[in-house]
């Protein structure tokens, strides 16, 4: 048996803490002991998930509360563990784990890249600490594995990543986001929406997701589709500020908050078209799950070109009267087109974590 520590931060809801809470979830408890090392005290959405599972769950204190001191706690972790496998998804602090890995004997140490850069300014500190631990990184992780190709081109480098990059596509349960006629009706009725026109959103309530762009969309969308309807599913810090906006713009009743929501694909199948601004992005989950439900995607020009894998998805500049028609002339495909387009590509959720069980496996 193989015992492995996935490093994921948090195990809230969200992209790549799914496919992190997928690998314990699913994992064969006769090939792998999983145990989870998560920052903060916080406790995640997902912990519950893969405490069931089997999987345990440490809390430390994050790297930015303190390098040294978070460095000494995860090498006396690895050392009284002796894991056999380590798989961090923590971006540029997966450093501290590759090095911590490899001097503890580590034979398998896996980096796991799930974002691309933001457009924010980075300080010189913040510049220096990254290109520090791309090089730690480089120098001590077994495997560079991305969930798309700019994701690994950003933390790796685009030459490290096209030398010795695994490219592996974050997956789904697919079938479960098949779009439902019956689903659709039944949320339909429960958020008492009868014939809106559903413009649909899901992601984590934060700056980089841009939901204050679907806000500043929907009074001129009004004056074109009066019965159009923002359904947003998802929460995080944003919220207070997203629901001052709404009340600001006086859209009460054309929007719609569920927060965190199970079962997501029944959401989707009551939405007409799916909306996602985000600024910046890696391999969005969200965005995967409305093009296996067949929404048409209107998304953001700074998606990265994997992430459009189905003819679903167009890419729109960050003006608003530039989404007024693709939203508004967009029609839903009521076929499994696209879905099994999605399975030939490996984005099921069994072939993505065929591929990671496999690195695993390596002695």
């Amino acid at each position: 048996m193989k015992k492995v520590l996935i490093i994921s931060g948090k195990l809230y809801v969200g992209g790549a803490e799914r496919v992190a809470r997928d690998i314990g979830v699913f994992a064969d408890r006769e090939k792998f002991e999983i145990h989870y090392l998560v920052f903060g005290q916080d406790i995640g959405s997902y912990e519950a998930d893969v405490e069931a599972a089997g999987c345990r769950v440490i809390h430390l204190d994050s790297p930015s509360m303190g390098y040294r001191r978070y460095y000494r706690a995860l090498l006396r972790l690895i050392r009284t563990e002796r894991y056999d496998v380590i798989h961090a998804h923590t971006m540029f602090s997966s450093g501290w784990a590759m090095l911590a890995g490899k001097l503890c004997g580590v034979p398998v140490r896996i980096s796991h890249s799930h974002s691309i850069r933001g457009f924010e300014k980075r300080g010189f500190l913040k510049s220096m600490y990254e290109k520090t631990m791309r090089c730690v990184i480089l120098a001590f992780a077994t495997d560079l594995v991305a969930c798309g190709r700019d994701a690994g081109e950003w933390l790796y480098g685009k030459a490290a990543f096209s030398k010795r990059g695994k490219l592996i596509y974050n997956g789904i349960e697919l079938d479960s986001y098949a779009f439902d006629a019956s689903a659709r009706a039944k949320i339909r009725e429960h958020l008492d929406l009868g014939d809106a026109f559903v413009v649909g959103h899901v992601g984590h309530l934060a700056t980089v997701k841009n939901q204050s762009f679907l806000l500043d969309l929907m009074s001129p969308l009004l004056r074109v589709v009066p019965q159009a309807h923002l359904l947003l599913l998802g929460d995080g810090t944003d919220r207070p500020m997203l629901m001052e906006k709404i009340q600001t713009l006086g859209l009460q009743r054309q929007v719609t908050m569920t927060g965190n929501v199970s079962e997501v694909g029944t959401y989707m199948s009551a939405m007409d078209v799916f909306a996602f601004p985000s600024l910046y992005e890696g391999m969005p989950l969200a965005l995967v799950e409305a093009q296996a439900n067949g929404l048409p995607c209107c998304v953001s020009d700074r998606i990265p070109e994997d992430a459009k894998i189905t003819d679903l998805v167009v890419s729109l500049p960050l003006e608003v009267e530039q989404w007024l028609a693709p939203l508004t002339q967009s029609r839903r495909d009521g076929t499994r087109r696209a879905l099994e387009q999605l399975r030939e590509m490996d984005f099921d959720v069994s072939g993505m974590l065929k591929k990671i069980y496999s690195l695993y496996e390596r002695n």
